[in-house]
């Protein structure tokens, strides 16, 4: 789905705008694992899950519950009996979500405004791609606890089929923080490319609205693509042209307010293997078809 645009109609509209995406700035851009309910306004980015939190002992509802108060729907996939790790760390992640997003549903007898409200949350754990080498599966959702609008969730599980285990970005390279600089300059530039193609155009606001769209627009997105590691903890290997081909690249993937407002929604990148290829490790080199 194309997210909202950020183009503005008004000097009223272009300030408007200007301002919320500086508010956005002051939302944190990452948020500890497996936490969907952490708050109201920043995105909800678990970590990678290589080592996906234990579950608690404290009860936790079922996939698909509803009363009064709260709804939950969430989704996981089959997966083929080799990839029991990658399923056991979905279940947990999908478990603690919901011990966390019961904890954080407002009391009605404190906060009556809140009794006849019901709250969700939404996950869908999909699988993005399959390679010889790897289960790409993607977590997207949202949890809604009172907020001003629900937190969206998008992480995402790479399962290593030959190593029998979860995989982050930085276990693909030989030199992570060298290709974490490779695939943070080609996403700041095709980032940039994208956004840019949506700002206010002369007459469409005053001149000094749209060099604050634009001052702002930049600031975001520079820190949201710094080559960390938390910047890059959420993406998926791309599918190749059939189930026996190695994988053309990756997909980098941007929650709301790391790279843009809110508004903008999740943004994703696809890289050509051909940009990282010479930093993979020797065991990676052959699952990436690199033009």
């Amino acid at each position: 789905m194309k997210a909202p645009t950020m183009k503005a109609s008004t000097t009223i509209t272009v300030a408007f705008a200007a301002l919320a995406l500086a508010a956005c700035q002051q939302q944190p851009a990452t948020a500890p694992a497996s936490t969907p309910a952490a708050s109201a306004s920043a995105p909800v980015i678990p970590a990678p899950a290589t080592a996906p939190a234990p579950a608690s002992t404290a009860p936790v509802p079922g996939d698909h519950a509803a009363t009064k108060h709260y709804k939950i729907a969430i989704s996981l996939p089959a997966l083929p009996a080799d990839a029991k790790p990658m399923s056991e760390a979905m279940r947990t992640t999908a478990d603690n979500a919901k011990r966390d997003f019961v904890q954080a549903l407002p009391d009605p007898q404190t906060l009556p405004e809140f009794a006849n409200r019901q709250f969700e949350l939404l996950l869908d754990f999909k699988v993005a791609a399959q390679t010889p080498a790897f289960i790409s599966v993607r977590e997207s959702g949202s949890s809604d606890t009172g907020g001003a609008h629900p937190n969206p969730v998008q992480a995402a599980f790479v399962f290593d089929r030959k190593a029998g285990k979860l995989v982050a970005l930085d276990d693909l390279f030989a030199d992570p923080d060298t290709a974490r600089k490779a695939l943070a300059n080609f996403a700041h530039d095709t980032l940039l490319k994208k956004l840019m193609a949506n700002a206010p155009k002369p007459g469409e606001g005053s001149p000094g609205a749209i060099r604050e769209w634009k001052s702002n627009m930049l600031q975001m997105l520079d820190g949201g693509t710094k080559p960390t590691t938390v910047n890059y903890s959420v993406f998926v290997v791309q599918a190749g042209a059939n189930q026996d081909a190695p994988s053309p690249g990756i997909t980098l993937i941007f929650p709301p307010y790391q790279v843009a407002p809110y508004v903008d929604g999740t943004q994703t990148v696809d890289v050509p293997a051909g940009t990282f290829a010479k930093f993979l490790k020797p065991a990676y080199q052959g699952d990436f078809a690199a033009q």
